[in-house]
């Protein structure tokens, strides 16, 4: 709520109104406020095609860059590294569960991880190991 009244107040072209209305009453006016389910009805104009809306877009596909960030767990770093500072070498299914995050959160995070130099994979398959490195010990002290 103290977002929505910051911004509305930031914005220039509400300035005026609110030099006569209350952040709160300009809410309830839009809550009381009947709205159309239709568009058309609305403006009295034909609702815009689908091509019509998506050459007004024009956006660059965001597809992979989208995913990772909804994959991407707030201090996954430090919650894997803890993991596997506390416990020693892990396998992969072992770390999901201790970290409780889900295997492709995971994956994200220990290739994250990997590039930093921050963890080593031992082994192959099924007998697989994830260790943290000296250079992950060194960051998750500076994180402490």
């Amino acid at each position: 709520m103290g977002e929505l009244i910051g911004a509305t107040q930031a914005n220039a072209q509400l300035e005026p109104v609110l030099a006569r209305m209350t952040v709160q009453e300009l809410i309830d006016m839009a809550r009381a406020r009947k709205t159309s389910p239709d568009p058309t009805v609305a403006g009295n104009r034909e609702a815009p095609s689908d091509d019509e809306i998506d050459s007004d877009l024009e956006l660059p596909d965001l597809g992979p860059a989208v995913i990772r960030r909804r994959a991407d767990v707030p201090d996954g770093d430090v919650l894997v590294l803890t993991c596997l500072s506390e416990h020693g070498p892990l396998g992969e299914g072992t770390l999901t569960r201790k970290t409780r995050v889900t295997s492709e959160q995971l994956r994200l995070t220990l290739r994250q991880l990997r590039t930093k130099g921050y963890i080593h994979i031992e082994g192959s398959g099924a007998k697989r190991k994830i260790r943290i490195t000296r250079n992950g010990t060194g960051f998750l002290r500076k994180k402490r």
